[in-house]
């Protein structure tokens, strides 16, 4: 298919702007996990550079993906003013996308690579997303997300050896990218030059392997060997055991044809800090083998771009397989990979630079992502494009006083060699067959020392550097810190009674904290169960839900608010809620209920009921108080008196009990003589016409009168209080 005759340009926000028309030398480099590169010419008078070419702006190429405009360099030739327009792909960007601290993952176990990529996906707020075409392995993970998305993805994609494939914001992901249909490089066909370079400086025909701490892969069973393994170190005695690897190295099947006499094998390492499973390390010497085992190929070919002129013919793609053929250049069909393209793609007289290998690149995507960095760097030494020289010069001249300051001697001695102080001969650090001493009293005694058993020191001033591992003591008494964390109190990390992980997660046998601030809890044993309390062993409870049990209690002060509070749940209880106090019988029945006043001026009252029906209440209200009972009162005080203070008003008979027919003059105080002088005074009244007939009384002045028939008054007594 023909390509289209030019491209286009967008702003930063993907605008379009036009089609550059006055664009020319375009030029597009590509390379396998790496480079993604536009380059092209355009006059500084033209519309293209005046208008469309923004920095941070897009360029869009024949295959629809976008390029981010980086840099313009102007360049003055005679009277032509031209500019070179440099763009990397948009899947850069995430060079711009800082991992937030909390993200950062120091150590984890058996992570898929989807976990990581979402994890990236979301540090760049969805605006990358990954589509996983393969399925990979799972790997243990260290130290991820330390910089940059780009440079975590890097991380991702040489921990899982997979190849990526970007679609502008969609990046692809494989085991391993390109069609498999090996695109042909021929003489006589497509191949206008081409050079060939075999190398065999790395060549390995015997990988050793170690990973975390030092552990290797002996001792498993041979079943993890291939047939063709095994039978290599089956060929070497002592190489298998018990049926077990007895060894920590694998060996290549073209070992006897590149070895000599003299050199019978090449050796090479495979170290692994960040695999634990043996089985892994394994797999991993497996692959690292079959890239070393045969000489590296580096061809380069600049091949014609045949499916310009031909729709039948398809233009080669990076990561696809390939054959090359040019007998006269030692290359009869070589199997090789594309692993770098320099194309035109709208120039008809410029072909496509291939670049063939059949090993992986060394250089990815770790260049692109460490660009930022090295720029800081060299920020502080830069300025404008020119040398900041005042920084060198400081640099060399303080150099140069710390070479002509040393204050140091070297002396040959029967010991050794002895780096003896200038300052204090006393000073010295003596090199011996046996180690190393460091003395501050000319060699008598050591203050340190360093030799085959190890380190011996009383004190270590500073700070230590960066260790895979660190053990004190032996067996398991032993306090050990490693790349798991911080564990004491048995050898095995995983069954030590105190853990500190690299998340800061704590596990402890007994823990005494003078202070302690717990945001979330999770006790055991009589403690506290997620939200819910447990003390005294079920005596004071607290459910997730919020409800309370209480077995005895005492409360001094403060005050107690619930909707109810009651002596047992059923039966004989006392209940106390807002509607006020009831107590009621073992048959569940309320006998006494205590009701407070309403808020519209209604009496507060005490009732008392039998089977639930009212008995009787005791009743107050303004300015009254009640006692009624719907059956007989009875009020008696059986060793003292009954006091009734105020007046007394008797609405009804009264009766009295007790064998007395009525209330004695006697019983009532002063009634005996208030009644002789009454009639003492009636005595002189007149004869029986003028017989009284009638009386009234007046309380007020507390008079008594005595009327006759015709309605006279015949006599008035008064009667005191």
């Amino acid at each position: 298919m023909q390509p289209n005759p030019t491209m286009e340009a967008f702003d930063k926000d993907f605008k379009r702007l036009g089609t550059l028309i006055d664009a020319y030398q375009i030029e597009r480099r590509r390379r396998l996990n790496s480079d993604n590169e536009l380059s092209f010419l355009v006059p500084m008078t033209s519309d293209d550079y005046l208008e469309k070419l923004q920095l941070k702006g897009h360029v869009m190429d024949e295959r629809g993906q976008y390029y981010v405009i980086n840099t313009r360099q102007r360049q003055r030739t005679k009277k032509q003013l031209t500019a070179l327009i440099t763009c990397t792909h948009v899947m850069y960007k995430m060079n711009d996308y800082k991992v937030p601290y909390d993200d950062y993952i120091t150590e984890a176990y058996g992570v898929h690579i989807s976990t990581l990529l979402n994890k990236i996906s979301g540090w760049t707020g969805g605006r990358f997303t990954f589509q996983v075409h393969d399925t990979f392995d799972l790997w243990d993970i260290k130290d991820f997300g330390r910089t940059t998305a780009l440079a975590a993805l890097t991380q991702v994609l040489n921990t899982y050896k997979a190849e990526v494939r970007p679609d502008n914001f969609i990046i692809h992901i494989y085991k391993k990218t390109g069609a498999d249909d090996r695109f042909e490089f021929r003489t006589k066909k497509n191949i206008i030059r081409d050079s060939f370079k075999d190398d065999t400086t790395n060549l390995v025909t015997r990988m050793y392997a170690y990973m975390k701490d030092g552990v290797t892969f002996r001792g498993l069973p041979i079943s993890h060997l291939t047939s063709e393994e095994l039978s290599l170190l089956q060929s070497i005695p002592g190489a298998i055991k018990d049926g077990k690897i007895a060894v920590n190295y694998l060996l290549s099947p073209y070992v006897n044809y590149w070895g000599s006499q003299s050199v019978p094998y090449f050796d090479g390492e495979n170290i692994q800090q960040d695999i634990t499973d043996p089985i892994e390390l394994l797999k991993s010497t497996r692959d690292e083998l079959r890239k070393k085992e045969m000489p590296e190929l580096d061809i380069t070919v600049e091949a014609a771009d045949l499916h310009k002129i031909d729709r039948d013919e398809h233009p080669p793609d990076l990561g696809d397989a390939a054959t090359v053929f040019d007998p006269e250049m030692d290359m009869h069909r070589i199997a090789v990979r594309i692993v770098e393209l320099t194309e035109y793609p709208y120039s008809m007289d410029q072909q496509t630079k291939v670049t063939l290998a059949n090993f992986a690149l060394k250089d990815d995507i770790d260049l692109i992502a460490d660009l930022e960095r090295s720029r800081k760097v060299m920020d502080n030494l830069l300025s404008g494009g020119r040398i900041r020289t005042e920084v060198f010069e400081t640099f060399a001249r303080q150099a140069v006083i710390d070479v002509h300051n040393s204050k140091t001697e070297v002396i040959y001695d029967s010991r050794g060699i002895i780096l003896q102080s200038r300052v204090d001969p006393l000073g010295q650090v003596i090199m011996t067959a046996d180690g190393i001493i460091f003395s501050q009293d000319g060699g008598k005694t050591a203050n340190t020392a360093i030799n085959h058993k190890g380190i011996a020191a009383p004190a270590i001033v500073g700070q230590l550097g960066s260790f895979v591992s660190m053990l004190i003591g032996s067996g398991n008494d032993v306090t050990q810190i490693n790349t798991k964390g911080i564990a004491a109190g048995h050898a095995d990390f995983n069954q030590a009674p105190f853990q500190v992980d690299m998340k800061g997660n704590v596990l402890a046998n007994k823990l005494t904290a003078n202070y302690a601030q717990i945001k979330s809890s999770n006790f055991k044993d009589g403690a506290i169960v997620g939200s819910s309390i447990n003390v005294g062993n079920g005596k004071f409870t607290v459910s997730s839900a919020g409800e309370m049990y209480v077995e005895g209690g005492v409360y001094v002060g403060g005050t107690i608010t619930g909707a109810l509070l009651r002596t047992a749940v059923s039966g004989a209880r006392i209940e106390i809620n807002s509607s006020g106090l009831r107590a009621f019988d073992s048959s569940g029945y309320e006998r006494i209920g205590i009701t407070p006043a309403n808020t519209g001026g209604g009496m507060g009252s005490i009732n008392f009921k039998t089977a639930g029906s009212l008995t009787g209440y005791l009743a107050s209200g303004s300015g009254l108080v009640q006692l009624v009972s719907n059956g007989r009162l009875f009020i008696a005080s059986l060793d003292s008196n009954i006091q009734i203070q105020g007046k007394a008003y008797f609405y009804d008979h009264v009766q009295f009990g007790g064998g007395i027919s009525g209330i004695a003059i006697s019983h009532i105080e002063g009634l005996q003589a208030q009644l002789n002088s009454i009639i003492y005074k009636l005595d002189g009244l007149p004869g029986s016409s003028q017989t009284a007939t009638n009386m009234s009384f007046d309380p007020n002045t507390r008079n008594l009168k005595l009327y006759s028939v015709t309605g006279g008054t015949l006599a008035t007594v008064n009667i005191p209080k």
